[in-house]
């Protein structure tokens, strides 16, 4: 039967269009199904938390309720049990899905168009540009991650900042005197992205430059073709899919920082629920016996970054078998 499938799967592959092609690969690989299949139900837990965790002024992400502190899971009214503060775990989670998945997927976003694009450049210059631009890259990778997150997160979270922003900014991140609004949501995701891009740029500029000197490349430049047109008509589309790979690779990154900032309390701060804040408050809570408050939030992460992951590795899968020479 084994033989059978291989020989079937080789048919299909051999006598349809290379778009049902792209579609069959994706339906025939097991890690992005199921990753994809954990990554939809979590995305689907996120997307309906006024449903599943409706806010009202006694039940709440943030409700305190010194009267019912550290009550396991299934207690009446509260499914995944409470924390040292009384908070309900279950609409932490739920709510908290919400900002690790915002953080995460517009981290990786950011940082994957902004790399592409400067190692896209980059490689197209060439010569003293492309050596300058790609030792910047190789400059701040030699320097620890977590360095350059705590720096770029003090640096743009600092009230002398925060206080030069004009009027129209300070709206539209409903920043006020006594709150600072979006804020950290925007100071988390500009600090990820500030420190993830540099592999993306490293991987688009290897791929364009083994692209540029392809036959067409050479004619649409001897043609007059301008270098925006090329650039973002010919020579990204030919990258697209291994930066889609690092894409995904990068949202698992973006998610653990998350976790990891506000673990440390540089994160989203207290008014925004995330998983990684309820693991920094889950610390009370565990030496009090409190186990339940650090599993759920713990576990969730994991399969968020694994199911990250294993679509990741299903489209590397599906790229070795279309370039078995790399």
């Amino acid at each position: 039967m084994p033989v059978m499938k291989e020989f079937e799967h080789k048919r299909i592959l051999s006598t349809t269009d290379k778009g049902t092609v792209a579609i069959y690969r994706v339906r025939f690989s097991k890690r992005i199904v199921f990753g994809s299949m954990v990554l939809a139900l979590i995305a689907a837990i996120a997307i309906l938390a006024p449903r599943l965790a409706p806010i009202t002024y006694e039940y709440s992400p943030l409700a305190v309720h010194l009267n019912q502190i550290n009550l396991p899971p299934n207690s009446p009214g509260h499914l995944f049990g409470t924390d040292y503060l009384g908070r309900d775990v279950f609409a932490e989670t739920i709510w908290g899905s919400r900002a690790s998945l915002i953080v995460g997927l517009c981290a990786a976003l950011i940082a994957v168009s902004f790399g592409s694009i400067w190692g896209s450049l980059s490689a197209f210059a060439g010569g003293i540009v492309d050596t300058i631009m790609m030792r910047t890259v190789d400059g701040l990778l030699s320097i620890p991650s977590i360095i350059l997150l705590l720096a770029l997160n003090s640096l743009l979270s600092a009230p002398s900042i925060v206080a030069t922003l004009p009027q129209p900014v300070l709206s539209f991140l409903h920043i006020t005197s006594y709150s600072f609004g979006d804020l950290p949501i925007v100071t988390v995701v500009t600090v990820i992205s500030a420190t993830t891009w540099l592999e993306a740029a490293r991987i688009s500029r290897a791929k364009i430059t083994s692209v540029k000197s392809e036959e067409y490349i050479e004619a649409a430049s001897a043609l007059g073709m301008s270098t925006q047109r090329m650039l973002f008509r010919h020579l990204l589309p030919n990258a697209a899919s291994v930066l889609m790979v690092e894409a995904t690779l990068l949202v698992s990154d973006a998610v653990l920082m998350e976790s990891g900032l506000s673990f440390l309390g540089l994160g989203l701060g207290p008014a925004n629920p995330s998983w990684g804040s309820m693991l920094t408050a889950a610390q009370i809570s565990l030496t009090q016996g409190n186990w339940w408050a650090v599993f759920i939030p713990g576990l969730l992460i994991t399969l968020t970054v694994g199911s990250v992951n294993l679509i990741g590795e299903g489209w590397l899968e599906m790229l070795g078998r279309r370039h078995p020479a790399a």
